[in-house]
């Protein structure tokens, strides 16, 4: 009877697909699991047992669902925004914001989001604002002012994204050129869904074509008429003349007046003047001249000339009279009252639809997506995130259709070196056509990358990498720039764990430290993770359970060992739902490397009390696990299970220094079935073979039991004959070596689990076989 020995060191490529089975040539078989849960891998090769979650507080209701998003104002101050039916709330260094204005009330403001829209917000961070977008509400606007004071309410635009310019022949009359007006249109062109849009209106300036002013450089003093310039304008003297004229700008949103010129001439007056200038703001310019005192030639002048021959004002829709008459609000001056034909609609409106998705890149915040215009990308002026007026110069505001072959919604955009496009039905990089110049509305390009086509479910940037789920869900897909292909791949990072999404993922939330993990929730409300490091060639899949169901998830700076994974997570207690805000112990591997067993933190929605003049039998404190089993560590010592009434439990021994109590969960690793080469080319796979020896090489551990066959478990003894019976025993690192039991069978494996409030950590296993036969 032939025996072997099989080491294995090395579970990264994590829990694997049924379908594998019996896919031993896959290299990625012997690092594989067919289950691996409430454990989370190491990149290193190993498992670690997975972190309870400390109950932090309730969500506001408890039978509507709400969404966690992070907010990182920096690594030190940061916030877990709980976005409800209608409100959001606020949470930060493990409690709830509360309102200054009445300390025993959370912190809330409203919002227009109901239940069933929470999950389809997409979301950009800048410093202390958030901008939000939802398909059928208006971009809405989050600024924190201090810690427990925030505004929430729709975003003003300084100015508004637009369609291109009306190129037909339909006029719109106005009745005044400022304040409430009335504006008739030649054709019929508004309905009801217009109310609330906002519309551009042009007027050629200065009138019929003026697009300059004078100013005679004689004997006298004087000043020009003024222009309405934004924009290039160049300004040029003629003839012979002394003394001195200056260029004065007025911005029209403040106001405010100022001298941006000044120029000089002497007595003899030969010296003329040519230059040019820019005005990124809608401003009015004049020329002012002061004479020296000596005519000069005849007919000296002074010009400024302005190369656009259009000013725009912007007009707010309040209410439909009719498909050809409106009332409305002027937001920006109009130039004139006179009829013109240079108008161009708000690209965003109920009757036009509103952005599916929010970035910013390359200084511009850029929306994409409406329900008209699903293919449309607005770009905001360079460093001017809420001024999206158009004009020539590079840094203004741009639209940009993909031309694609089909009119798929854009579902995502990720800035990275070019502004990365998810679309229901492919994969499109936008950049700029000259790559020495920035990226502008005349210097632009798009590539289609692939065609995998994404789920409207916000991408996120995991080391210099783009992580989304395609279209249907079931397949989380990474986009990288491949220098082979000179563009961008999306290789399936599923593909060899098929059944991690279930019914499809929902949320995703990248945690960077202590190791780097990509947290899902899907739509059963399973959690999944995926350790990623693509230096090393992991990318393993672990999954998670509790006594209820994970909703949300989302992720913050934590301290210098973790960051902070956040959840919201539905119970149910003798029948009813309870939503509870929880988040993984953040110092679970400082108490972990420092054997801290008092602050071990293994069991769910748990508290922890700290205990204080002498021992004490009786814990109270636990309403919010009233009726449930839940388990006890006290001093470091597990305690048998008690179920929790009146809101406490008794334990079996006293405690004096800390006592843990929380749900318990059980963490499982199984392995892939064992897979042997038996030389000649001849394969372990449908012999009969028996595992009877395992030494299982732990870290740090303390408590595990191991199954040949996952239903009948046996214990991995820790206490030694030294250690005191009424105490912990030391945590373990090193070897523990079983004889197992096993009978033979043709698919062997040895399972190993935590079902105890501690930790565990597998680093490798060695297996002694017996295979029956030839």
């Amino acid at each position: 009877m032939p025996q072997f020995h099989k080491f294995s060191y090395n579970f990264n490529a994590g829990e694997l697909s049924p379908f594998l089975v019996s896919r031993t040539d896959l290299k990625k078989y012997d690092e594989g699991c067919q289950q691996l849960e409430n454990f989370i891998i190491l990149p290193y090769g190993g498992v670690i047992r997975r972190p309870g979650t400390q109950f932090i507080g309730y969500a506001k209701y408890p039978n509507k669902a709400c969404r966690l998003v992070g907010f990182n104002f920096s690594v030190t101050t940061n916030f877990i925004l709980e976005f409800g039916h209608l409100y959001v709330r606020f949470w930060t260094n493990g409690v709830q914001v509360m309102d200054p204005a009445m300390p025993t009330n959370p912190l809330e403001k409203p919002t227009p989001y109901p239940e069933s829209e929470l999950r389809e917000i997409q979301y950009c961070q800048i410093n202390d604002l958030m901008y939000l977008v939802h398909p059928s509400h208006p971009p809405q606007k989050l600024s924190r002012l201090a810690d427990d004071n925030w505004t929430f309410g729709e975003l003003s635009f300084k100015w508004p994204p637009l369609l291109d310019e009306n190129i037909k022949a339909i006029n719109i009359n106005m009745t005044a050129a400022s304040g409430n007006i009335n504006m008739h249109a030649t054709e019929a062109i508004w309905s009801a869904d217009d109310v609330g849009s906002t519309w551009q209106i042009g007027h050629n300036m200065a009138g019929a074509t003026q697009t300059w002013i004078e100013v005679p450089l004689n004997a006298t003093s004087s000043d020009s008429t003024t222009i309405r310039v934004r924009g290039p304008w160049s300004f040029t003297t003629y003839g012979t003349w002394s003394g001195e004229i200056r260029i004065v700008r007025t911005i029209y949103s403040t106001g405010v007046s100022e001298i941006i010129r000044t120029y000089h001439n002497t007595v003899d007056g030969q010296r003329n003047v040519s230059t040019t200038g820019t005005e990124n703001e809608d401003c009015s310019l004049k020329l002012s001249f002061i004479t020296g005192g000596t005519a000069g030639s005849s007919n000296p002048i002074g010009r400024l000339e302005f190369s656009n021959a259009k000013v725009y004002g912007l007009v707010k829709i309040t209410a439909i009279i009719g498909p050809q008459d409106v009332s409305g609000v002027v937001l920006w001056g109009l130039a004139s009252a006179e009829p013109t034909p240079y108008w161009s609609e708000g690209a965003f409106s109920k009757k036009l639809g509103y952005p599916r998705t929010v970035c910013l890149h390359e200084q511009r915040l850029c929306f994409g997506g409406t329900r008209t215009k699903p293919l449309a990308i607005h770009g905001s002026q360079v460093d001017d995130y809420e001024n999206f007026q158009r004009g020539a110069l590079a840094d203004h505001a741009f639209m940009f259709n993909l031309s694609a072959n089909e009119s798929n919604p854009i579902q995502w955009l990720i800035a990275q070196q070019k502004l990365l496009i998810g679309t229901a039905g492919d994969e499109w990089s936008l950049g700029a056509q000259n790559e020495d110049q920035a990226l502008g509305a005349g210097n632009v390009k798009a590539q289609k990358q692939s065609n995998f086509g994404s789920a409207y479910l916000q991408a996120r940037v995991v080391n210099e990498v783009v992580l989304f789920a395609q279209r249907q869900r079931k397949k989380l897909r990474e986009l990288t720039y491949s220098f082979e292909k000179d563009g961008w791949v999306a290789p399936d990072l599923s593909i060899l764990a098929n059944h991690i999404s279930g019914t499809g993922f929902v949320e995703i939330a990248f945690a960077q430290q202590p190791d780097a993990i990509l947290w899902c929730i899907t739509k059963d409300g399973s959690l999944a993770g995926m350790t990623y490091e693509r230096d090393q060639n992991v990318a393993g899949w672990h999954r998670h359970s509790t006594q209820g169901t994970f909703e949300s998830v989302a992720t913050i700076y934590g301290g210098d060992q973790s960051d902070e994974v956040w959840f919201s997570v539905l119970r149910y207690f003798d029948g009813v739902p309870y939503r509870y805000i929880e988040r993984f112990d953040p110092a679970f591997r400082t108490t972990f490397e420092n054997e801290d067993k008092d602050h071990y933190w293994y069991l769910d929605c748990g508290k922890q009390f700290t205990i204080s003049g002498g021992e004490v039998t009786h814990v109270a404190g636990l309403s919010h696990l009233e009726g449930l089993i839940v388990g006890i560590l006290g001093d470091g010592a597990n305690q048998p299970e008690r179920t929790v009434a009146g809101g406490a439990i008794e334990l079996q021994g006293p405690v004096e220094r800390m006592a843990l109590v929380r749900l318990p969960y059980i963490s499982t690793v199984r392995p892939m079935n064992l897979n042997l080469p038996m030389g000649g080319g001849d394969t372990m796979q449908g012999r009969n073979i028996r595992i009877h020896r395992m030494v299982a090489r732990l870290y740090k551990s303390l408590s595990a039991k191991f199954s040949s066959n996952g239903e009948e478990w046996d214990e991995i003894y820790f206490r030694d004959r030294a250690d005191l019976m009424d105490a912990s025993p030391p945590m373990f690192t090193g070897d523990k070596e079983v004889s197992t039991g096993a009978t033979y069978s043709t698919q062997q494996a040895i399972s190993v689990r935590q079902d105890r409030p501690f930790p565990l950590c597998l680093l490798a296993q060695v297996l002694w076989v017996d295979v029956y036969g030839e």
